[in-house]
């Protein structure tokens, strides 16, 4: 028969270790978090690609975004106002996510969104087209911070493929690339307006 005393060091050690699995948990969340938006980091997107497995009839996408002209509100309001927009893009970019579906701020006002698998059919592939359109009408809808209206727009890259790439790095480099062409095809004065009132 056990004792009393047993059952309560076998307690004692059961909670330690069910708070040391709790802890562990929050450290983890907090290391594939970025700390300004609350969007996954690099290495939670790191941590998706690796654990992705492509199979027969599935392929892959990841798409790349990047704020035009992100520079000119930091110059012309002040970081603090960058960093609100920051916040306010990842919040619009959030309404985006699903299961296995998430934003990801890899560094200043670069973005990444991972697709993950998706079908290797014409309906799987216009999918990751029309989130790459979605996003973009989404972040370009006029937002108003302290009572500055500003209007933001992004430019999107969007990588495919149906094998998986060596590496996470050679994966977002293709999302990149296409990020600049579009960039390039872009208005070249930045649609940045500033007024005293709205909503």
């Amino acid at each position: 028969m056990v004792s009393t005393a047993a059952l309560l060091i076998l307690g004692v050690l059961l909670a330690g270790w069910s708070t040391t699995a709790v802890l562990a948990t929050r450290l983890r969340r907090k290391l594939r978090t970025d700390h300004l938006t609350g969007l996954r980091n690099r290495a939670a997107l790191r941590n998706a690609f690796t654990h992705t497995l492509l199979r027969s009839g599935r392929g892959m996408a990841v798409l790349m975004l990047d704020l035009d002209g992100f520079k000119a509100i930091n110059d012309t309001w002040g970081h603090h106002i960058g960093d609100a927009v920051l916040v306010k893009v990842a919040e619009r970019l959030r309404r985006h996510e699903q299961r296995g579906r998430f934003a990801v701020r890899l560094s200043g006002d670069e973005f990444a969104f991972w697709m993950g698998k998706v079908e290797t059919t014409p309906t799987g592939w216009q999918s990751v087209d029309r989130l790459a359109r979605d996003l973009a009408a989404d972040i370009a809808e006029p937002m108003v911070i302290e009572g500055i209206r500003l209007h933001i727009t992004v430019s999107v890259g969007t990588a495919t493929t149906t094998v998986k790439p060596a590496s996470l790095g050679s994966f977002l480099e293709l999302a990149d690339h296409a990020m600049y062409r579009d960039k390039a095809r872009s208005p070249v004065s930045r649609r940045l307006s500033g007024a005293g009132a709205g909503a």
